[in-house]
């Protein structure tokens, strides 16, 4: 039987990271190993699955029945500080030789993702977000899987209808708000300026690249890009091991 040929091409989504070095956990239909290596990109139509030295796997979205993060697991950080009194230690510097001690429960930097599709399942494990930061991150790789979800796009489109009867709207008007739950997350990008463009060359000349996601240091406050790994304005480490993490703006 002749494989058959998809002929998707990987166009990135511009605000989703590229999951690097995610570990293979169990693989049904694809051709990846347990332990294995992989890199995750999230495209206009598809996901790509791509190792080094072999060629890409696309898992397409209409293909995909089930998109899910999670992560049981939890680290709990502590600190024990010296207890001064509430108001006689304070004044009088003396202690009481107590101690308390604070600690914070949150989930390990670390997210299990699985996507089942119609040939298989392909389970990763990827370390560096939490899945609550992880689902953030690929808000736009989501909102392109609903859109190939057809049992989401009837629900969606009843209740288009069950508001346009309630309005009164007409059926242009009808179609049009049906024709929302489709628009491209990826605009289209503009031409390139002509030669006689008074602007070519210029800041204000037509600019397609994707824009930058920017988050916040929690260290020293400063608004750097969401995905970066170190604080280039006070050094503050965001890797897996660190209890820091960039916060969305």
């Amino acid at each position: 039987m002749t494989p058959l040929s998809l002929d998707l091409i990987l166009t990135p989504l511009p605000n989703t990271p590229v999951l690097e070095k995610c570990t293979v956990v169990s693989a049904a239909g694809y051709p990846f190993f347990t332990d294995e290596r992989v890199t995750l990109a999230f495209g206009t139509t598809c996901v790509g699955v791509i190792v080094e030295g072999r060629a890409l796997v696309v898992v397409p979205y209409f293909e995909l029945a089930e998109f899910s993060l999670g992560n049981p697991a939890i680290t709990t950080t502590g600190h024990t500080y010296p207890d001064y009194g509430l108001f006689g230690g304070l004044l009088s510097g003396a202690s009481t030789n107590k101690e308390f001690s604070s600690s914070t429960t949150q989930p390990s930097a670390q997210t299990f993702i699985s996507l089942v599709t119609h040939v298989g399942e392909l389970h990763l494990f990827y370390t560096g977000l939490a899945p609550v930061f992880l689902r953030m991150a690929l808000a736009e790789a989501f909102t392109v899987w609903r859109q190939n979800q057809p049992e989401w796009l009837e629900k969606r489109r009843n209740a288009v209808d069950a508001y346009a009867e309630r309005e009164g709207l007409d059926e242009q008007r009808r179609t049009a708000l049906k024709g929302r739950l489709l628009m491209p997350l990826v605009p289209v990008a503009p031409p390139p300026p002509s030669p006689s463009d008074p602007f070519s060359g210029t800041a204000m000349a037509g600019n397609s690249e994707a824009p930058v996601r920017m988050g916040v240091c929690p260290s020293c406050k400063s608004e750097i890009p969401f995905f970066c790994e170190e604080c280039p304005k006070c050094q503050a480490l965001f890797g897996p091991d660190s209890a820091w993490q960039v916060r969305p703006l």
